[in-house]
């Protein structure tokens, strides 16, 4: 019986380790990279964004959260991030973004080279967040996705039941991580440049890579989505429910901002139907961009 019990306490303590383990390496990788002691955190109401702003605050780093929404419509991950502020004490800057200055700001966004439609999209809002931002130093939850696949597609693809053609759950998160991909991150740190700071994205560490790689689709997704970080930090078990992941510009209701671009003939000289056509022919070139 002894024996029993034994590794029965072994196994637990093995679990609790791997359990908390991701919460100390984002901590060890805030400690090692961001030397000033006050840091801005850019803010969802997502399980990433929050966790990292937990791991600094854990850190010893006093912690600056800055969120946004679209003129009119506070979103849910608006709402969050200015909440779980309040309840951790935090500074908290919310930023107002203009929704009239479209046209403008999409040319705004070609100058900084964005391709893609989310690369538009991701990118736009923090063109108005950056010039509030005091602090040097610039954290978020950017690429926590790239381990979890939760798409609609990876999703799809990659749970235990998918009858998708195969593809391993690593080549999906390889892919991901390409610097060419990486969720719009290179762009995004073209805004962090203009504005003199330093992004710091601690899911990129080679340790945290090397520990979400070891786990399957399903061990990290069920019986709750992202299950490994919200188990490692109790702060957000606390605070009640924290919805599943929805895209930051979608949830914002930037796709909706961006679609009425299709009414202007400059910038959709081709007549395109769908904003990703529009941002496809800009990407061919067939203006003097």
């Amino acid at each position: 019986k002894k024996v029993i019990l034994h590794g029965i306490f072994c196994l637990v303590g093995s679990q609790n380790k791997i359990r908390y383990m991701i919460k100390k390496l984002l901590e060890n990788h805030i400690k090692n990279n961001v030397p000033d002691n006050e840091v801005a955190v850019l803010l969802s109401g997502g399980v990433d964004s929050l966790s990292v702003a937990l791991a600094a605050h854990h850190a010893g780093k006093k912690v600056h959260a800055y969120s946004f929404y679209l003129k009119g419509n506070k979103s849910y991950d608006f709402k969050t991030a200015e909440k779980f502020s309040e309840k951790m004490n935090w500074n908290f800057t919310p930023v107002e973004i203009p929704t009239e200055n479209i046209v403008e700001d999409w040319y705004r966004l070609v100058d900084l080279k964005c391709v893609k439609k989310t690369h538009f999209e991701c990118v736009f809002p923090f063109l108005y967040v950056y010039p509030y931002i005091k602090e040097e130093y610039v954290l978020s939850g950017w690429i926590a996705d790239a381990y979890h696949g939760v798409s609609r597609l990876a999703t799809l693809r990659h749970r235990p039941e998918s009858t998708y053609e195969p593809e391993t759950f690593d080549d999906f998160r390889n892919r991901y991580l390409l610097p060419e991909n990486r969720a719009g991150l290179k762009w995004h740190n073209y805004v962090v440049e203009k504005h003199n700071k330093i992004h710091i994205v601690p899911y990129l560490d080679a340790a945290v890579k090397d520990y979400f790689y070891q786990f399957t689709w399903e061990e990290l997704n069920r019986p709750k989505q992202k299950i490994k970080i919200r188990e490692a930090f109790t702060e957000l078990k606390d605070y009640g429910n924290i919805k599943p992941h929805t895209n930051l510009h979608l949830g914002a209701g930037i796709n909706k901002l961006f679609e009425t671009l299709l009414n202007n003939k400059e910038i959709n000289f081709n007549n395109r139907k769908r904003m990703m056509d529009v941002c496809w022919d800009w990407q061919k070139g067939r203006l003097d961009i």
